[in-house]
């Protein structure tokens, strides 16, 4: 610096200034300069310890002899060999904080302040380590990696690279202090750094790393010899290592979650895959601008989603909902700044040759050890309905045939079952069996599969159940058949209905239902996300028909924007009641859900995953929500709002919601509920509309009145409440109605998949 006036008048805190200035004064220019720092008439704070070093220096250098406090003087004198106290060593000028402080020079400063590492390094170590170049992307860990590496002098070079400044939510986790607001964490870094020990070389990247930057960060002045990365970006996370291993450089990357330590030896490997294999098919340029949200699956494919902390899944259903990005804790990265430097130190000693994932996971190595509770959904106390309990409940039967019943072949039973089974129930569970013998078919209720927390006082069934038989009557008055049943449904048996047949001669019901039959194997649920459209009042008109064609149902329909909102909010919240309780999240993981592809077709029950028409930031809470620790931990933080967001995004692209209700409470009303329900879907399929159910608040309201809230969290008891109210308010229910399916009606390209069915032979016996 030849212009000392220029130093002091940049010298401000906000200045990106790093470098501090040495002045040896036995150098007539540098004592000059020191003259007219001290002359400048600004403020300085001078710390001249240089005594105490020396005396630290002497001691070092005979630590066999015990030194008296009075022998130090000579000692001292014969050392600095007739120099001024004052112009021995180096006086360092930091511009940032204008401090003046007298140090011994570089060989002896570094001989004293790497005192205390032998023999844990070596000199010739340390001497090694002086001839190595680090490069660090990101400085919040990578800042803590930074400042302990430079502690232990475990480099000669240091590149850091961010393009952030400090905020003030980065002081949970950055060691600094308020007085660096607004300050390039890079600058901040690099001071801390230079008041550490000002004889480091560090170079800042303001940019972080970029396009432009990359070989310069990488290779010039001489190549790295290991890169850190701890940065956010994810498409520079793949870039760099793109580098890296193109430039045979080794790659470390800490997570501050789990005390998760990575490593990759491309200079040992130089095919060994990116990220160990996880991020095959991911392209940088296309994840650059994702949200948070939107990074979170990568993250998830990154660092496995098995492999992650509890507190940090949680944290990441709640990003960009409750919480701005995911979190790090100063524990934690002070951890990993420690893990960091030490790998760092130990490959460029040629003493660590290992890649892969190391775990220094404090929850597992210091904690109470005590048992954690693992009480899930409630075990199914019902055992597969057999045949013989089918045969004995048929033969109590009082069902005699009359002068017109036909007895259909075993082939057309087949025919007509096959069609009922087609029918939707509640999580595919199917809950039917059917036993054809002496011309009648009976209907029955397994309980065994239908044991849910969603099907409460077997409502959930009997609407299944209604909806199977509207296929079968559907399907047999196509072929001139006309099935009468006699219903025996009740809470403390399993026969469900009796069926004879005779041939149609109701030809306006033929005429009306008829043309449903071509939809029964085509409908299917629609969950495809597409832009809101409208439909003509006719649509809703021929809809109403078919709905209300069943005696005593009612649809409504509700179209209007605020209206849709306000509906979204309170079938969003039933969703996270749903999943946030213990049995509604066991069946859900457990019961329902069919989580791979060989899953759903060897069960042939359950809902495909790959048929909810989710985003991958989507799939991916899904995947952590698995977790019933994730959902022990959202509770005990009031979170989980995120999971309201799918149902409120899928609500807001609706050309309608539509409500069925029933003017009763047994189990012959939902039965009569399942049977419009098929009306309505099977002729919204004609019309090629997608349909989507949406009912979590329709049984999550009979558990509040019937059961007093039974199997839901207490402090949800009184919002569920407040939402049961609303949801009456705005849908005009009346006292005596029951409302047996809420569904979104939109247009939406169909799915390419959709849920299968069991084998025939498994639901249906003929004698």
């Amino acid at each position: 610096m030849n212009h000392l006036q220029d130093l002091i008048a940049n010298s401000g805190d906000t200045a990106n200034r790093y470098t501090p200035l040495l002045l040896r004064l036995r150098q007539a220019d540098d004592r000059a300069l020191y003259n007219e720092l001290l002359s400048a008439g600004v403020p300085l704070f001078i710390s001249d310890e240089i005594e105490g070093q020396l005396r630290e220096l002497i001691k070092s250098r005979r630590p066999w002899i015990r030194i008296k406090p009075e022998e130090y003087a000579g000692l001292i004198a014969a050392h600095i060999d007739g120099s001024a106290m004052a112009d021995y060593g180096v006086w360092v000028y930091y511009p940032w904080s204008r401090r003046l402080v007298h140090l011994l020079d570089e060989e002896e400063f570094i001989e004293v302040r790497t005192n205390r590492n032998q023999y844990k390094i070596t000199q010739q170590e340390r001497d090694l380590l002086a001839t190595k170049k680090i490069g660090i992307i990101g400085l919040s860990v990578g800042q803590s990696i930074a400042l302990t590496l430079s502690m232990e002098r475990g480099y000669g070079e240091l590149r850091l690279a961010d393009f952030d400044v400090l905020e003030l939510s980065n002081l949970n986790r950055i060691r600094s202090g308020v007085h660096n607001l607004g300050v390039p964490k890079v600058v901040i870094a690099a001071r801390e750094i230079a008041e550490i020990d000002p004889f480091l070389k560090v170079s800042c990247f303001f940019d972080g790393l970029t396009d432009a930057n990359m070989n310069d960060f990488f290779s010039g002045g001489g190549k790295l010899d290991v890169l850190v990365d701890e940065c956010d970006g994810l498409d520079i996370k793949i870039l760099a290592r793109y580098k890296a291993r193109e430039l045979r450089i080794p790659v470390i990357m800490d997570t501050s979650d789990r005390g998760m330590l990575d490593i990759e030896r491309f200079d040992l490997e130089p095919d060994r895959p990116l990220l160990h294999g996880t991020v095959t098919g991911i392209n940088p340029q296309n994840i650059k601008e994702l949200s948070n949200e939107d990074k979170v699956p990568v993250i998830l494919q990154m660092l496995g989603v098995d492999n992650i902390s509890v507190r940090a899944k949680a944290s990441m259903v709640e990003v960009e909902q409750s919480i701005n990005t995911w979190p790090q804790l100063a524990s934690s990265v002070t951890l990993g700044g420690a893990a960091g430097a030490d790998a760092c130190r130990r490959i460029l000693l040629g003493q660590l040759q290992a890649s892969g994932r190391f775990y220094i996971d404090f929850d597992e190595i210091i904690s109470d050890k005590q048992s954690v509770d693992t009480t899930t959904g409630k075990k199914n106390p019902f055992k597969p309905l057999s045949k013989s309990e089918m045969e004995k409940l048929a033969e109590k039967v009082v069902f005699e045939p009359t002068a017109g019943d036909i007895v259909p072949s075993a082939d057309t039973i087949r025919d007509l079952v096959r069609a009922a089974c087609a029918a939707p129930s509640t999580g595919n569970d199917q809950p039917w069996k059917w036993l054809y013998r002496d011309g009648a078919l009976y209907l029955f209720h397994d309980e065994y599969r239908s044991f849910s927390f969603g099907d409460y006082r077997k409502a959930a069934s009997f609407i299944s159940f209604g909806a199977a038989f509207e296929n079968l009557n559907i399907h047999a008055l196509h072929a001139g058949l006309q099935p009468v049943f006699k219903f025996y449904g009740s809470h403390d048996q399993e026969l469900v209905a009796a069926i004879r047949f005779r041939m149609a001669t109701d030809e306006s019901e033929q005429q009306v239902l008829k043309p449903l039959d071509r939809a029964i194997y085509h409908r299917l649920t629609n969950r495809n996300p597409a832009p809101k459209s409208v439909l003509g009042n006719d649509i809703y008109s021929g809809l109403s028909r078919y709905a209300e064609s069943v005696p005593g149902s009612k649809l409504r329909i509700f179209t209007e924007d605020s209206v849709l909102a306000e509906l979204g909010e309170i079938i969003g919240f039933c969703d996270r009641v749903r999943l946030l309780s213990t049995e509604g999240h066991h069946d859900f993981v457990h019961r329902e859900m069919r989580w791979t592809t060989d899953e759903a077709e060897r069960e042939r029950d359950g809902i495909d995953i790959k048929t909810l028409g989710l985003s991958n930031s989507q799939m991916a809470a899904l995947g952590v929500i698995k977790d019933e620790r994730v959902i022990r931990a959202l509770n005990e933080l009031d979170g989980g709002k995120a999971l309201d967001m799918l149902a409120k995004r899928t609500v807001a692209t609706a050309s309608a919601l539509c409500l069925i209700t029933v003017p009763g409470r047994e189990l012959k009303d939902y039965f009569d509920g399942g049977r419009s329900m098929e009306r309505l879907w099977l002729a919204a399929t004609n019309l090629g509309l997608a349909v989507h159910p949406l009912i979590s608040p329709l049984y999550l309201f009979q558990r509040l009145v019937y059961g007093n809230g039974e199997g839901l969290d207490l402090k949800f008891i009184p919002i569920l409440t407040d939402m049961r109210t609303k949801f009456g308010d705005i849908t005009g229910i009346g006292p005596d109605e029951e409302g047996v399916f809420l569904v979104k009606l939109a247009i939406a390209a169909e799915p390419a998949l959709k849920s299968l069915r069991l084998p025939l032979d498994e639901t249906l016996i003929i004698e």
